[in-house]
């Protein structure tokens, strides 16, 4: 009987979840009672719709049955794959796409006591390197020449990315281990790679609530801590690593990070951390410098949250499973209006979004309002030579059947913002647009292939 192998051309490698922070003993339990950790949560919103009834209910059922269904991985979430395979009543599975949830909060519950971040990225390590790889084998899954051809894909919201991080820069490097031989691709989700900032929370106390006291443990978020656990201190004299870098550890290109900007619908604590956030992590701190990223209009959790959301699911697809890199900019931008009378100050806004064709969603946008992530720029700055707009993702798979081309479309907007200083206070003129476009893109990919393979293609980046 031939064995199953590990599913390299496609990048069908094992699946693993990691959880976000939770501050109280009372979250603790419900996330310990809760088989998936959070990662089944499914979000139903409205959207528009023709008359009679004018709006419609839409349906997502969480990222995590949308990878069950549309990509065929097994559920081995509760009892691993003997368990998955036992109870699949004659449906062939194959255990080589296979889903795990890194339940590191277990033992803290059990034993009543919050072990530090290291130990959690411990249990990441035995769930990655020994737990999964046996358990595959026992399945009569070929890892290859020496495991050679295993790896995993991890996914991790808030929190879990820095216990991630603290995995890949601290505890593989101090094993002597290229985290590339486990490590296929890292996406974090909302993950505060540069620390919490409550912005709106006066300095010093801030840093005795969550340093000096470690109010609910966030000292974690401190940037200190976070140097300790990421191994991120200077060395030999030298500067020390940037906060929000990888360190040379992993190549920033396997990595995506997904930032919300939603932070009207998270809970009371947004009051803390101040706008420009997904309500608790600021937009330009969720990010790892050098990766791939995505601004999505959403909250750090709750029902319109960044992880249970089409936005990030169809980001999160077309990483992983996609086979077209697209990058976009703005080039020899510059402006043809007069320049404001004296006394009065002037910036611009530059917008854009993109989405696919007949998802109705957007993968990405930087829109003032309501995202507050526009690109801005003073009218010294233009002309405007290139503006990197965005990379991202496709899938050519994904386009109708019968249709040779994949479809986008690009929305772009300049607004001029113009000031008058006053004696006593300043008038704020409303904003005027100076510039809307959008395009619809239609590419077909067949036209630009070489030798078989996509131009674009970013398999093996």
């Amino acid at each position: 009987m031939a064995k199953i192998k590990i599913e390299k051309e496609q990048r069908f490698y094992p699946i693993v979840y990691v959880r976000g922070f939770t501050p109280t003993s009372g979250s603790r339990e419900d996330a310990f009672y809760d088989a998936y950790y959070g990662y089944s949560e499914t979000s139903v919103e409205k959207r528009n719709a023709a008359p009679p009834n004018f709006a419609e209910p839409i349906i997502f059922e969480g990222q995590l049955i949308r990878l069950l269904k549309e990509y065929g991985y097994v559920d081995a979430a509760n009892g691993g794959l003997a368990l998955a395979l036992a109870n699949s009543f004659g449906k062939k599975q194959n255990p080589a796409r296979s889903l795990w949830i890194s339940r590191f909060y277990d033992r803290d519950v059990i034993q009543d006591k919050v072990r530090p971040i290291e130990e959690h990225a411990e249990d990441l390590r035995s769930l990655i390197c020994e737990k999964i790889p046996k358990e595959l084998m026992d399945a009569g899954v070929d890892l290859g020449k020496n495991n050679g051809d295993y790896k995993v894909i991890i996914i991790a919201h808030s929190m879990g990315g820095l216990v991630s991080r603290c995995l890949i820069q601290n505890l593989l490097p101090s094993q002597g281990i290229d985290p590339q031989q486990w490590i296929h691709r890292l996406i974090t989700i909302g993950t505060p790679h540069g620390g919490i900032e409550l912005g709106a929370v006066p300095d010093f106390l801030e840093d005795l609530l969550a340093g000096q006291a470690n109010l609910l443990n966030g000292a974690i978020f401190k940037e200190t801590r976070m140097r300790q656990y990421l191994k991120l201190n200077a060395v030999n004299g030298g500067p020390e690593p940037d906060l929000q870098s990888l360190n040379n550890t992993l190549p920033e290109g396997k990595c995506l990070c997904i930032i919300g900007s939603d932070y009207n619908s998270y809970g009371a604590v947004r009051k803390a951390t101040g706008n420009h956030s997904d309500g608790l992590v600021k937009q330009d701190r969720a990010y790892i410098k050098g990766a791939y990223w995505a601004n999505v209009h959403r909250a750090h959790s709750g029902r319109k949250g960044i992880v249970n959301s089409f936005e990030t699911y169809e980001n999160l697809k077309r990483f992983l499973f996609g086979n077209t890199k697209v990058r976009m900019w703005l080039e020899d931008l510059d402006l043809k209006i007069k320049a404001p009378n004296e006394g009065v100050t002037e910036f611009f806004d530059i917008e854009f979004s993109l989405s696919i064709r007949g998802t109705g969603i957007y993968l990405h946008q930087r829109k003032q309002n309501p995202c507050e992530n526009a690109f801005r720029k003073t009218r010294d700055e233009f002309p405007v030579n290139q503006l990197h707009l965005h990379t991202g993702f496709l899938d050519t798979t994904l386009k109708p059947e019968g249709d040779p081309f994949s479809q986008f479309l690009l929305a772009f907007k300049i607004s001029q913002h113009q000031v008058k200083k006053g004696f006593l206070f300043e008038t704020q003129f409303p904003e005027r647009t100076i510039y809307s476009e959008s395009m619809d893109i239609r590419v077909n990919l067949a036209n630009i292939a070489v030798a078989g393979k996509s131009m674009v293609d970013f398999r093996d980046n």
